[in-house]
């Protein structure tokens, strides 16, 4: 115990470096998971495999060569992951977000949504799936979102059901794209937002399902999808799609994140999240 506890005392720095390379390791393996990225990182580790496997065996010169390409790792490294790395310092730039986990504000707790928006957002989601029409509807949360997507026509509308419900209908020019509500009011329609690119997703999705997902990969908004082949009314939120909701699980979970205050489920069931 004592040889124990002194190996302790002198390797501390030593051990806590390699722990928190473990963490940070496994936090970007959690990043990646589900994106083209992961396999990139898979094929890294199988380099790192055949290198392990070549040095055992002495098979000096594939030793050589993949010494030598590996001389390059850190820039083809910064390389390959820029975009994930551009995410991860984003999110650690987030200051007010990191912060409020030591010492909450007053400031940094969102407002809630306004209950009459949230009503008139499943009154036209349900009339949508009536009807038989697609549906994409952005709740915009603290992160902005203009810089994630292709800016459509500005309304600055009161949100209503007739009026959201309209704005799907296919002889309507801005039927196409997404419907933008900021601080409880329709601020613009048309808007393009990005694909997603995990491979995980179902092939059957269709553009709608992808550019909720990629938006909110991308920042903390809350995506409404109303499917126009399958009826299916589905939720996006941090890069996860509860997908195919029964009409109250919708209403029960949309509440739930737009109202974070109130006592509702926050978790779909893990057979609908995707």
């Amino acid at each position: 115990m004592a040889q124990l506890l002194s190996f302790l005392s002198e390797n501390l720095a030593q051990l806590v470096d390699i722990a928190l390379v473990a963490v940070l390791f496994y936090y970007f393996l959690v990043f990646v998971r589900g994106l083209k990225t992961a396999a990139v990182v898979q094929g890294l580790l199988a380099v790192a495999a055949v290198y392990l496997v070549c040095q055992y065996f002495k098979l000096i010169t594939l030793v050589f060569i993949i010494e030598r390409v590996l001389v390059l790792g850190p820039l083809v490294f910064f390389i390959v992951f820029a975009p994930e790395l551009r995410k991860m310092l984003e999110a650690l730039g987030k200051t007010s977000r990191f912060w409020s986990f030591v010492a909450p504000r007053a400031g940094d707790v969102p407002e809630d949504s306004d209950p009459r928006v949230i009503s008139a957002t499943l009154e036209a989601a349900e009339s949508l799936q009536l009807q038989g029409l697609g549906g994409l509807l952005v709740f915009e949360g603290e992160d902005s979102v203009e810089e994630h997507m292709v800016p459509g026509t500005e309304l600055d509308a009161v949100p209503s059901a007739r009026l959201l419900t309209s704005l799907f209908n296919p002889y309507n020019p801005l039927h196409d794209g997404a419907v933008l509500i900021r601080h409880d009011r329709v601020f613009s329609a048309g808007n393009f937002l990005p694909l997603s690119e995990k491979a995980s997703l179902p092939d059957e999705l269709g553009t709608r399902h992808r550019a909720a997902v990629g938006l909110t990969e991308r920042c903390d908004a809350v995506v409404v999808v109303v499917s126009e082949e399958r009826g299916e009314l589905s939720l996006a939120f941090g890069g996860r799609l509860a997908r195919d909701l029964p009409p109250a699980q919708f209403r029960e979970q949309l509440r739930a994140l737009l109202e974070p205050n109130e006592n509702y489920a926050t978790l779909a069931p893990r057979s609908s999240l995707i």
